[in-house]
C-alpha cells in the first residue's frame, strides 16, 4: 500500500512537473509573440469602446446599425475576459499576489461574468417596466463597455505614468484639469442626444462651466433642455468639479497599484495644504469615500423625503433624489425643478429640505474638517488628539456666519418674504437661506423679490463663501477670519498674529490678504464690464458677479438676458472663483529662486 502512494506521488509530481513546464512554454510564446500584438488590439479595442459608447448615447442612428453594434460590444467584451483571464493563468506571480495587484481587473471580469449570468433575467424586468429589450440589452452592453474602458484605463495608468516623467507645479495642474473637464463636458453636452432641443454654444459652455465649477447659474433650463443623457453629463461635471479631477486621480492611483507614488502625494500635499506627507494617501481615500457614503445616504434620504404630490414617476424621483443629494453636497445648487426647490410642493417639506441643508453645510465645510471630526468622534478616548487651528477657524467661523445669516434674514424679511409665515417656518427659512446662500445656491424663494439689505448682506455671505478643501467657492471661512483676527491684533499692538495658542505663519497671513485683494479685483473689474454693456440695475449686476465669484449660483433673475460680453466675463468669474486667483497666477508666473540677500527694512507710509 506504501509503495503504490509513494508510485502515485511520484507520478503525480512527474505531472504537475509536465504541466508547469508546459504552462511555461505557453509563457514564453505569449510574451514573445502575443503579448505587444495583444496589448495594440486591447488598445484598440478601448478605443473601439468608447466610439461605440458614445455612438449609443449621443447621436441618433438607424435601427438597421444597431445588430452591427451589439455584435461590436459583445466581441469587445468576450475580448476582455480571454485578455484578463490569460494574464491571469500565464503571470509568473503568485495568483494571489497577482489578484492584489489587479483588484480591480479581477472585480471587473468578475461583475462582467455575472452580468452575462443574469443578463436575461435583468432584461426580462427591465422589458416589464418598458425598458424595451433593445434598450435593456444596450444598456447592459455599455454598463460592460464601461468596465473594459475603465480596465483599459487601469492598464494605461500602470503603463505610462506620464505625469511622473516631470515634475508639475501642482496649482498649475489643478487649473489645467479643471479646464480638461470643462472641454469633455462641452464635447459631451454637444452630442445629440444630450439635448432636447438646440442650445446655442455659448449657453452650452456656460452650462458646462457652471456645473464644473459647481456654481449653479444657467442660462437653459436644465430639466427641459437636457435629456436624461445631458442630465447624467451634468451629473458627471458636478461630482467630477465638486472633488476635483486630480483627487480622483490620485485616488485612482492608490486604488490601482494600492498606493500613491512620492509625485502624487506631494502635489496633493500642496493642493490640500497638508503638512504630513505620510497623511495624504489616507486623506485621498477618506475624501472619495466620505463623499461617496454621504451622497449615497443623502440620495436615500431625499428619496424617502420626496413630496408625494411632485407628480414624479419612481424611477424620476430616484434619479431626482440622486442628481439633487450629488448637486447639494458638491455646492452645486443645480437642480431639475424649473424653479429650483421654490416649487410649491417643496415649501413646507421641511424633511427634505433639511436633508439639501444638512448635505450643503457638509460639502462646504471641508473635506480635511469632516475626516478630523470623525478622527475625533472615534478617538474620544484619547484626550491627546485635538482639532487643529485651521479645522477650529472653519467651525468656528461657518457657525457665526450661519448664525448671523440666520438673524439677519429674520429680522430684515419680517415685513416681505417671510410676513405671514408662522414662528417656525420663518426659522427654518432664515436658516435655509443662510446656509445656501454662502455656497449653495439652492432658494426656495424668488430672490427678485427680496429686500435691498437682503440682499446687500447676502453679496457679504456670498464673497466669503465655504472653508478650503471644501466643494464651495468663495474667498473661504479661514481667510476672513485670519484677516479679521490680524486686524484685531493690529489694532492691540502685537507684531504677531496667535489663535489658540498658536502663531499663525507670515505665509498664511499674506496669502490671506492676498487672496482678498484679487478677489476684489475681479468683482470690481467683472462688474465694471458688465454695467458697461447691459442695462440691468446696478445691484442686480454685483449680486450676479459676486454669485459668481462665490459659486453660489443665485440670481435676481438677469442670468437668462445677458449679451455675450456679460455671459463670457461670467465664465472666466466663475472660474477664477472656483480654481482661485491667487493659483492661477501660481500656476502661470514662473517663480523666482529665494533671494540669498536682503536690503535695509524701510518703512512705507499706508493707510
Amino acid at each position: 500500500m506504501h509503495k503504490f502512494k509513494r508510485v502515485f506521488y511520484y507520478h503525480f509530481l512527474l505531472l504537475m512537473e509536465k504541466l508547469f513546464d508546459i504552462r511555461f512554454r505557453i509563457h514564453l510564446i505569449h510574451q514573445n509573440y502575443f503579448k505587444k500584438p495583444g496589448r495594440i488590439v486591447f488598445i484598440s479595442s478601448g478605443i473601439l469602446s468608447v466610439a461605440t459608447l458614445i455612438m449609443e448615447f449621443g447621436f441618433y442612428y438607424p435601427a438597421t446599425w444597431t445588430p452591427f453594434i451589439k455584435l461590436i460590444n459583445s466581441a469587445i467584451i468576450y475580448f476582455l475576459l480571454i485578455h484578463e483571464i490569460t494574464n491571469f493563468l500565464l503571470t509568473t506571480l503568485p495568483y494571489k499576489e497577482y489578484l492584489q495587484s489587479h483588484k480591480p481587473e479581477a472585480f471587473i471580469v468578475s461583475i462582467v461574468i455575472l452580468q452575462k449570468i443574469f443578463q436575461k433575467n435583468l432584461i426580462l424586468i427591465f422589458d416589464l417596466e418598458r425598458f424595451g429589450a433593445d434598450q435593456a440589452t444596450l444598456i447592459f452592453l455599455a454598463i460592460s463597455q464601461s468596465f473594459f474602458i475603465f480596465s483599459n484605463f487601469i492598464s494605461f495608468i500602470r503603463s505610462t505614468r506620464i505625469y511622473n516623467l516631470k515634475k508639475l507645479n501642482p496649482s498649475l495642474t489643478f487649473f489645467a484639469s479643471f479646464a480638461t473637464i470643462i472641454f469633455i463636458g462641452t464635447l459631451l453636452l454637444s452630442l445629440p442626444k444630450s439635448q432636447n432641443v438646440s442650445i446655442p454654444f455659448l449657453d452650452l459652455v456656460f452650462t458646462v462651466i457652471s456645473a464644473t465649477c459647481v456654481t449653479g447659474l444657467s442660462t437653459i433650463d436644465i430639466g427641459t433642455s437636457l435629456t436624461f443623457t445631458g442630465q447624467i453629463v451634468l451629473l458627471f461635471l458636478i461630482q467630477v468639479g465638486g472633488l476635483g479631477l486630480i483627487t480622483l486621480t490620485t485616488f485612482f492611483s492608490i486604488f490601482l497599484a494600492g498606493k500613491a507614488s512620492v509625485t502624487d502625494k506631494l502635489m496633493m500635499k500642496d493642493l490640500l495644504s497638508e503638512d504630513a506627507l505620510g497623511k495624504v494617501g489616507k486623506l485621498i481615500r477618506d475624501i472619495t469615500y466620505q463623499t461617496l457614503v454621504i451622497e449615497t445616504i443623502g440620495a436615500i434620504f431625499l428619496f424617502l423625503s420626496f413630496p408625494l404630490d411632485s407628480g414624479l414617476s419612481v424611477k424620476r424621483k430616484v434619479f431626482y433624489s440622486i442628481f439633487h443629494s450629488v448637486s447639494a453636497f458638491c455646492n452645486a445648487g443645480f437642480s431639475l425643478f424649473p424653479n429650483n426647490l421654490s416649487e410649491s410642493f417643496l415649501w413646507n417639506e421641511r424633511r427634505f429640505l433639511l436633508i439639501i441643508m444638512i448635505l450643503v453645510f457638509s460639502g462646504g465645510i471641508g473635506f480635511s474638517v469632516l475626516a478630523q471630526l470623525r478622527e475625533k468622534v472615534l478617538n474620544q478616548s484619547r484626550s491627546i488628539y485635538k482639532l487643529n487651528v485651521s479645522t477650529r477657524l472653519a467651525l468656528y467661523t461657518s457657525f457665526l456666519l450661519l448664525v448671523l445669516g440666520s438673524v439677519m434674514y429674520f429680522l430684515l424679511e419680517q415685513k416681505n418674504s417671510l410676513n405671514g409665515l408662522p414662528l417656525s417656518q420663518k426659522i427654518f427659512q432664515s436658516v435655509f437661506f443662510s446656509v445656501t446662500t454662502r455656497t449653495a445656491g439652492f432658494n426656495t424663494l424668488d430672490m427678485g423679490t427680496l429686500g435691498v439689505p437682503v440682499v446687500f448682506f447676502s453679496l457679504f455671505l456670498m464673497w466669503v463663501g465655504a472653508s478650503p478643501n471644501s466643494t464651495g467657492g468663495g474667498i473661504k471661512t479661514t481667510t476672513f477670519a485670519v484677516a479679521i483676527l490680524q486686524i484685531i491684533d493690529f489694532t492691540r499692538g502685537k507684531d504677531r498674529l496667535e489663535v489658540f495658542k498658536r502663531e499663525i505663519s507670515q505665509v498664511s497671513v499674506y496669502r490671506a490678504s492676498t487672496t482678498i485683494v484679487l478677489s476684489l479685483f475681479v468683482i470690481f473689474f467683472a462688474i465694471f464690464i458688465m454695467i458697461s454693456v447691459e442695462p440691468f440695475s446696478f445691484l442686480d449686476v454685483c449680486f450676479e458677479v459676486v454669485s459668481a465669484y462665490g459659486t453660489v449660483g443665485l440670481s435676481r433673475g438677469i442670468t437668462a438676458q445677458m449679451g455675450s460680453i456679460s455671459k463670457i466675463t461670467i465664465c472666466f468669474v466663475m472660474f477664477m472663483g472656483r480654481v482661485g486667483v491667487l493659483t492661477i497666477l501660481i500656476a502661470l508666473i514662473p517663480k523666482k529662486d529665494k533671494l540669498k540677500y536682503s536690503y535695509p527694512t524701510e518703512y512705507v507710509v499706508v493707510g
